[in-house]
């Protein structure tokens, strides 16, 4: 039977599997959990600015009561959106291509291309780990996940003693400073990848969607790994 007299159900679930859908699935969700990824930085660069700014961003983050679980089961969607069409592409990829490819592959291409795959596992068992730390306080529970304070509105958890007592374990510090250049790389080739999806690749647009992903890695990057390194250095301190 040709694809066109195929029934309507299997035509839907061809073209919603199709290699273009997957990738525009990966293109949307990347752009959702890199918005994401911007405004989880921008909260936390906040530790710069001290115990009060800090605990009261996380106040009102902890206030949001069930639109804090809408967001959490939102991010969760796109992450799982997100790895499962990119375990999919790579499955497809691997079968498409003859032998040898990936040697050729790796002397035109940059380190983050060639090692997406392993950049995605690396990330998604430290945000496994970041949620048991931080989030759920189930590992690491002797540096004050439990810690309380006295805020305006009454006591509310003191994250940022939280945060100060586990980025000054230098193995704890080390291990987020690694993970976020993971991210940087990430997306680094991601963020330009998802504009070349959507058509952004070419004419006019090629130069600056070249140049958008690694600035946003840098970016990222360094506003993450700045937080752990000035607690482990010294400069941000339990004041």
């Amino acid at each position: 039977m040709s694809s066109g007299n195929a029934p309507p159900l299997d035509r839907l679930v061809k073209a919603l599997t199709s290699t273009i859908s997957l990738k525009i699935v990966m293109a949307v969700t990347g752009i959702a959990g890199a918005g994401f990824v911007i405004f989880h930085m921008l909260g936390n660069l906040q530790m710069f600015l001290g115990r009060e700014a800090y605990n009261t961003y996380a106040e009102f983050m902890q206030n949001l009561g069930e639109l804090k679980w809408v967001a959490r089961l939102g991010l969760l969607g796109i992450l799982f959106g997100h790895v499962s069409t990119a375990v999919l592409l790579v499955q497809r990829n691997t079968a498409a291509r003859p032998e040898g490819y990936y040697t050729q592959k790796r002397k035109r291409t940059s380190v983050a291309a060639v090692y997406m795959a392993q950049l995605g596992i690396v990330l998604l068992l430290f945000i496994i780990y970041h949620i048991l730390h931080f989030t759920g306080g189930m590992i690491h529970t002797d540096l004050g996940y439990e810690l309380v304070e006295m805020g305006p509105n009454g006591a509310r958890r003191d994250l940022y003693t939280h945060v100060i007592n586990s980025f000054s374990n230098p193995l704890i510090a080390l291990t987020y400073v690694a993970a976020n250049l993971a991210l940087a790389l990430h997306l680094a080739h991601g963020a330009t990848s998802m504009f070349k999806t959507i058509g952004f690749g070419v004419g006019r647009w090629k130069v600056p969607v070249e140049a958008i992903g690694p600035a946003f890695g840098v970016i990222v990057g360094l506003g993450n790994i700045s937080m752990p390194i000035a607690v482990l250095t010294g400069v941000i301190g339990a004041n």
